[in-house]
């Protein structure tokens, strides 16, 4: 069976570390100050715009995916490297 795998160039890794730090933060957001604070808009505007950029860029969307599922625990995020973990799903960056 083949693998799926995705090497990133410098500009695809520095908009997937971009989409997990936006990610974890508004993770982290949501937990600290709840669903409704108003910082959120700005925050879901940046992933917005990460997306728009990631897909210019060609990154598939499994592994926008990847990096979503991981960053979503901003605890995780903070004690990982990204890097380290998206090797483990066949991604290098």
């Amino acid at each position: 069976m083949n693998k799926l795998r995705f090497d990133a160039n410098t500009e695809q890794t520095n908009a997937l570390q971009g989409l997990a730090y936006w990610i974890a933060d508004n993770a982290y957001i949501i937990e600290r100050y709840g669903a409704d604070d108003p910082e959120r808009e700005n925050v879901k505007k940046t992933i917005s715009m990460v997306f728009d950029e990631l897909d210019a860029l060609r990154v598939p969307f499994w592994v926008q995916n990847v990096v979503i599922c991981f960053a979503e625990n901003w605890r995780k995020y903070k004690a990982v490297y990204l890097s380290a973990f998206l090797e483990t799903k066949n991604i290098f960056i």
